[in-house]
């Protein structure tokens, strides 16, 4: 896998979780659908929009994982059962902004996520606990205030960053290579960056 940056991951609109990553040059990467009602997350990555060809497969590790997100680990594997790697969320720090480590198959920290704006999360959550007028400025700060994440490598060099884009209803990333990457890390990478979307979603 050799990823053309930058990337797009756009939710489409639809009751049900479906995200699509799209290239530099417009073409697909991977279409990702999330089990819905479920305590314990789990996500199928396609190749192609019909969902005929699944790549991947995302699931947090033990019972309400999903629900317990701030100690989820999240372990990604091929479709023929490969291990990848897994995204470990840092504990409680990720209850103030997002936080996560990107392992390797092995276990080893490849990569690690942030919030660049954790403080912005606090302030987001404090508007929309006001009753009714809160609901109202927290859709005005969605739209104004957008999220941005840094990916950086194992020795903490800034390496990829993630955009959130403005919308009252869409959500749409981009991400953008910082300087030269190693296409061998695309594959941890994207896995890694679908799961950050699919947490980070609702902020911004």
């Amino acid at each position: 896998m050799s990823l053309a940056f930058p990337l797009t991951l756009t939710f489409k609109f639809s009751l049900l979780t479906e995200l699509r990553v799209t290239d530099a040059g417009g073409h697909l990467i991977a279409l990702v659908k999330e089990k819905t009602f479920s305590v314990r997350d789990e996500v199928k990555v396609y190749a192609d929009e019909a969902r005929t060809q699944q790549t991947h497969g995302i699931r947090a590790e033990g019972f309400l994982a999903g629900a317990l997100d701030w100690k989820a680990r999240r372990l990604m594997r091929r479709a023929d059962g490969t291990p990848v790697g897994a995204l470990q969320a840092q504990g409680v720090r990720t209850l103030w902004g997002a936080r996560y480590d990107l392992l390797g198959p092995s276990d080893e920290v490849r990569f690690s996520l942030r919030d660049d704006h954790p403080w912005l999360g606090v302030l987001e959550g404090v508007i929309g606990a006001i009753p009714f007028v809160g609901d109202l400025i927290a859709m005005g700060f969605d739209y104004l205030v957008n999220p941005t994440y840094t990916i950086s490598d194992a020795a903490g060099q800034p390496t990829y960053r993630v955009h959130k884009k403005r919308g009252f209803f869409s959500r749409r990333f981009t991400v953008e290579a910082l300087g030269k990457h190693d296409p061998a890390d695309d594959e941890l990478v994207l896995l890694g960056l679908v799961q950050l979307v699919l947490r980070e979603r609702e902020r911004g």
